[in-house]
């Protein structure tokens, strides 16, 4: 008698690779909406493949989760919320990334490149014993990034093999991702024992008809 095996498709290389990732992107907002940079970060990290989270941490934000929950391609928002988070400071918030890492084991860890995420980022990368990249204007591969140098002059392919790859993406760079049509779950996280190494006193903002530097599609300079 003859017996036919069946054997399973081979998938490339490429094709595992992309199902293995997983990238968390840390959103930045006021605790009531969700600063645009964020959504340029969320498709930077649709662009590395595989799964997409995101971490909402802060007090009374549930709103955001639930806004970020709708972005089509992000499967899972980690919402923390707690007091210590007032202040977004970065001593508080390396912790819970940090927990959060060792509990979902990400391959990839983003945010935009505003003041939030150029404070944060360093920190987080320092903790892990990586080195991050930073203002990436471009994904090529999970691990091949591209970003500028000499103030924008020259533009530098970089090749991260680093065991977690810890970036900041341009969000001029990368089209907002729509808050509509997705379907992600939202996971409520304990925040971990606060570090008490600085305390959030209070902020003063100075009210502005102009975009953010970091989102403005068109910046006009001059000089001599």
């Amino acid at each position: 008698m003859l017996r036919g095996l069946l054997r399973a498709p081979r998938l490339g290389r490429t094709a595992v690779s992309l199902r293995l990732q997983s990238t968390l992107v840390i959103a930045e907002h006021t605790n009531e909406t969700l600063t645009p940079i964020t959504l340029n970060a969320v498709t930077a990290a649709k662009k590395v493949g595989g799964e997409v989270s995101c971490l909402v941490a802060g007090t009374n934000c549930e709103k955001v989760a639930q806004d970020l929950s709708k972005v089509p391609g992000v499967s899972k928002v980690l919402l923390a919320q707690h007091e210590v988070y007032k202040g977004f400071l970065p001593e508080e918030l390396t912790p819970l990334i940090l927990a959060a890492q060792k509990q979902f084991n990400y391959t990839h860890i983003c945010a935009g490149a505003s003041a939030f995420g150029k404070s944060l980022l360093p920190r987080l990368a320092a903790k892990l014993d990586v080195a991050p990249v930073s203002e990436i204007i471009e994904i090529k591969s999970p691990d091949t990034f591209v970003r500028t140098i000499y103030a924008g002059n020259a533009l530098c392919t970089v090749k991260c093999e680093e065991k977690v790859k810890v970036f900041s993406v341009r969000g001029t760079s990368f089209e907002a991702a729509p808050v509509s049509g997705g379907s992600g779950s939202l996971e409520k996280v304990s925040a971990p024992s606060s570090v008490g190494q600085s305390e959030w006193i209070q902020q003063t903002l100075t009210k502005s008809d102009r975009p953010e530097l970091t989102s403005a599609k068109v910046v006009v300079s001059g000089g001599k």
